[in-house]
């Protein structure tokens, strides 16, 4: 059969890091491999990357089957994706995967869409496949995640003509590795523990190496949940990477704790690659570490830092700013993070996303549509803050950024260590961040004047009657 793999471009009212950075579509490499090894034959099209419509590559390819890959933010845009392939040709047969299918499938309830991969994604592509081939009748494996399943090796091939436009902020090119799924944690916020179920599980370090191998890119962003869980493994992974002279500039996930508690590990890292650690430092606030299930402390967020500037690593931080934060509450953050030599912050309102713990204590108090999908990137309001207006409170956050990510010595120290091109390219995709956040501002502005204007004329009315 004739499959076209598809990543669909964000909605224009998503704002995510896309703007900063593109990431190559790993989930959609390993669906090549096993639909080529099926004997099936494969195209994809990267929809964040090209001009032409959808339209032109279903018409030009002609494939049977096309399959969509997922997050919350691609519901709708999937769904009307899924009607223009109808519309050129209703026998083709649309599927979606990817994480938010894994966690949420009914989601992607829709007259135009066919079949709700769910988990054990790349099993059940397989067995739809022979399933429509056979003309029987399609049984997913939907019981239980299949954590012994055996990752083939990813069809990079099938995104050579994207390659040179994969990266990840000065990173650049860069390319995706994954080596365990899940997180031993229990974050409150967290949708990644979701996906997996809770549950924590690693791939076999022989064939990740043999993955790092073929891989071209000197940059490699190994996208696990969180890297940093067993010493062991850590200097195994290293021992293999001098056993096969491998030399690559890497970016993990990982928490502060571990980083505190095994500097040495982050030292022998640091002599193999690493460059930089995303770690979610949250807050500055201990009760908001607490409510978030973190099971950690401010302090170690701090000592975490000191370990990785000692060792020459960079420091990317994840935070989540509160709904109850004032003016001076995001001064006196901007101003811890600016003493941690943090060089790329990623600020966001609290986001409580369906299908985690905290989205059942916050759902009574929800500003956004649950159905409205594309504004469920992290930036936009979900919970109405209590101290600031929805548009103080976007004004705060572009200040962080400004003293911060794209502050004058961020961009200096990118420019030093990548040149003019690269420091460029992440000062415009920040600005077009700005535009946006600006953009929901300014919406939250006009809806501020239309009550006001309205609880005005109800004012003048009730006057008038009495």
């Amino acid at each position: 059969m004739k499959v076209m793999l598809i990543r669909p471009k964000p909605h224009r009212n998503s704002l995510g890091l896309s703007d900063l950075m593109t990431c190559e579509p790993l989930e959609l490499e390993y669906v090549s491999a096993v639909v080529k090894k099926e004997g099936h034959e494969v195209a994809f099209v990267d929809m964040m990357l090209e001009k032409k419509t959808l339209k032109y590559f279903v018409e030009q390819h002609s494939p049977d089957v096309v399959c969509f890959t997922s997050y919350i933010t691609h519901v709708n845009v999937i769904k009307a994706y899924s009607e223009e392939v109808k519309k050129v040709n209703s026998k083709i047969v649309t599927v979606v995967g990817g994480v938010h299918s894994e966690v949420i499938p009914e989601d992607f309830k829709d007259e135009n869409i066919d079949y709700v991969l769910g988990i054990n994604g790349l099993e059940n592509i397989v067995i739809l496949l022979d399933a429509l081939t056979k003309n029987e009748e399609v049984k997913f494996k939907h019981d239980k995640i299949n954590k012994d399943y055996i990752l083939p090796m990813p069809d990079r091939e099938l995104t050579r003509k994207y390659r040179k436009k994969y990266d990840y902020a000065y990173h650049v090119p860069c390319a995706l590795l994954k080596t365990s799924f899940g997180c031993p944690y229990n974050c409150s916020f967290c949708f990644c523990v979701e996906i997996t179920g809770h549950t924590y599980y690693e791939r076999e370090l022989a064939p990740v190496i043999e993955e790092l191998k073929v891989i071209e890119e000197p940059n490699v962003f190994i996208v696990d949940d969180n890297f940093l869980v067993s010493r062991e493994r850590i200097q195994t992974f290293c021992k293999l990477l001098d056993e096969n002279n491998i030399k690559k500039t890497f970016i993990i996930f990982g928490r502060a704790d571990f980083i505190v508690k095994n500097p040495d590990m982050i030292e022998l890292l640091s002599k193999h690659g690493l460059d930089a650690v995303f770690v979610g430092i949250e807050s500055f606030k201990q009760s908001d570490l607490n409510d978030f299930n973190k099971k950690t402390d401010v302090e170690t967020s701090e000592k975490a830092s000191e370990v990785l500037y000692k060792y020459n690593v960079d420091l990317y931080a994840g935070a989540i700013v509160g709904p109850d934060w004032d003016k001076q509450d995001f001064k006196d953050f901007v101003k811890w993070l600016k003493k941690m030599h943090i060089r790329f912050t990623n600020l966001q309102p609290l986001v409580p996303l369906p299908g985690t713990p905290i989205f059942d204590d916050y759902k009574d108090q929800l500003l956004l549509n649950p159905k409205e999908y594309e504004k469920w990137d992290l930036t936009h309001l979900a919970i109405m803050p209590t101290k600031l207006t929805p548009t103080q409170y976007y004004h705060q956050i572009i200040r962080g950024y400004f003293n911060t990510s794209t502050s004058f010595s961020s961009v200096w120290y990118i420019y030093k260590r990548c040149g003019f091109k690269v420091a460029f390219k992440c000062v415009r995709g920040a600005l077009k961040m700005y535009w946006h956040y600006v953009r929901m501002e300014w919406e939250y502005r006009k809806v501020g004047k239309y009550e006001r204007s309205k609880e005005k004329k109800n004012a003048s009315n009730t006057t008038n009657n009495i």
